[in-house]
């Protein structure tokens, strides 16, 4: 499996008031015309888009998705799932949910991986417990796509939305 690197993307940010309100400061839309450019090698290769820059100094609060239309292709594929994480975990945000029509898919999700996920005497607990990742260095925010006996260029549909609550400090500093 190879993974093909993804950054050309319209970034839809930073998020609309009404969505800073909520606590989202950024937001990322991916269709699935958005990865007719992808050359893949083989069936099941990772996509990883570059969603946002995480500046140095600063936390990551929340991470999550909407799926708004369920992903397909125009082969024999049988499911695709999303991870969310950074340079350092993949699914340091949350951990694989299944975006494609023929399997159960997710169709919101939001702070289930290890960066959010809390500990009880050392043993992971089942409840979120946002605690969020502190920076010192600038980062990125990706987004993992790995289909299951197809390509995701072979995508016939589907739309996804990322959001991130990034603080940055750097701004509130300098004001």
């Amino acid at each position: 499996m190879a993974d093909v690197a993804v950054t050309t993307l319209l970034v839809k940010g930073p998020a609309a008031n009404n969505e800073v309100g909520r606590g989202w400061t950024h937001k990322l839309e991916i269709n699935y015309t958005d990865f007719l450019g992808v050359t893949s090698a083989s069936d099941g290769d990772t996509v990883t888009v570059s969603c946002f820059t995480i500046p140095a100094n600063s936390i990551v609060n929340s991470v999550g998705f909407r799926l708004v239309t369920a992903f397909d292709d125009s082969g024999g594929g049988t499911t695709a799932t999303l991870l969310l994480g950074d340079d350092d975990d993949d699914n340091g945000y949350l951990l694989a949910k299944v975006i494609h029509a023929d399997g159960t898919e997710v169709f919101v999700g939001a702070n289930d991986g290890a960066y959010f996920i809390g500990t009880d005497s050392g043993a992971a607990t089942t409840s979120n417990v946002i605690k969020g990742k502190t920076y010192t260095a600038a980062k990125t925010v990706k987004a993992v796509f790995t289909p299951s006996s197809f390509k995701m260029e072979e995508s016939t549909q589907g739309k996804i939305v990322i959001f991130a609550d990034i603080l940055d400090t750097n701004i509130l500093i300098s004001n």
